[in-house]
């Protein structure tokens, strides 16, 4: 299994995945170019970058197929990957994204972002956007998790989150491709969502011919850190129902 954290995030938000998983799953955690353990990677300014990237390392490292599990920005990157590379995968999990393009409001806003970030006196507002990854409960909690997302945001370089910011913005509409999908595919999202609505990650499931889909009450944009044993009680069925890759 191969998981794909989302935006300005790394690998360390799968971590209380690992001890489900742990017994019966071999699961990769990777850091995108420019994030977490890859601070130093060339940051693409395309999705297509991103996911050839990940397609290359997956290249290198595995000869058979992996389970992909994509959150947020780490599903458009897994979606591209599906359209790009489909024979690299056996199944498709995606939690908390879409596959609609920007509209031109949000394409705007994240690109006046980056425009600001360019000036390197500026930085990422930290406490918005750990606001807003999570339920408004998990928030005023302020709980050790709140504490490190804060951690995790303030890591990633000004530099890294405009490439990405472009990436994402430019971004093209991948929703014809869901029809195409021809792999199991897992569905999951947050009912407290406040990122990417809920409605908009449930719509994809009646669009992919072997989609199925869960949303976890009480959980934001993060159910995996939120709830994590309801998130791995809809992942491990799911993966048990999963024929043996030769």
């Amino acid at each position: 299994m191969v998981f794909l954290h989302g935006y300005p995030l790394t690998h360390a938000i799968w971590q209380p995945q690992l001890a489900s998983l742990s017994s019966s799953h071999h699961a990769v955690l990777l850091d995108l170019p420019g994030y977490g353990l890859a601070h130093e990677w060339p940051v693409p300014v395309t999705l297509a970058g991103f996911a050839e990237s990940v397609h290359q390392t997956l290249a290198r490292r595995f000869s058979r197929r992996v389970v992909l599990v994509g959150h947020s920005f780490g599903g458009y990157v897994a979606l591209e990957l599906l359209r790009s590379h489909p024979e690299q995968f056996e199944a498709l999990v995606l939690t908390d994204t879409r596959s609609g393009a920007d509209t031109p409001e949000a394409r705007a806003k994240r690109l006046a972002t980056a425009e600001r970030l360019h000036d390197p006196v500026q930085t990422l507002d930290v406490d918005e956007t750990v606001r807003a990854l999570v339920a408004p409960t998990t928030w005023e909690r302020a709980g050790p998790l709140v504490e490190d997302l804060r951690g995790i945001v303030r890591s990633v370089r000004s530099t890294t989150i405009t490439r990405t910011l472009e990436a994402i913005a430019h971004r093209a509409d991948l929703t014809p491709e869901l029809s195409k999908l021809r792999l199991p595919t897992l569905v999951i999202w947050g009912e407290e969502d406040r990122l990417i609505p809920p409605a908009q990650t449930q719509s994809m499931v009646e669009r992919i011919p072997a989609g199925v889909g869960i949303g976890i009450p009480g959980a934001g944009h993060l159910p995996f850190l939120e709830a994590p044993d309801t998130f791995a009680q809809a992942l491990l069925p799911f993966l048990g129902r999963l024929p043996a890759v030769p």
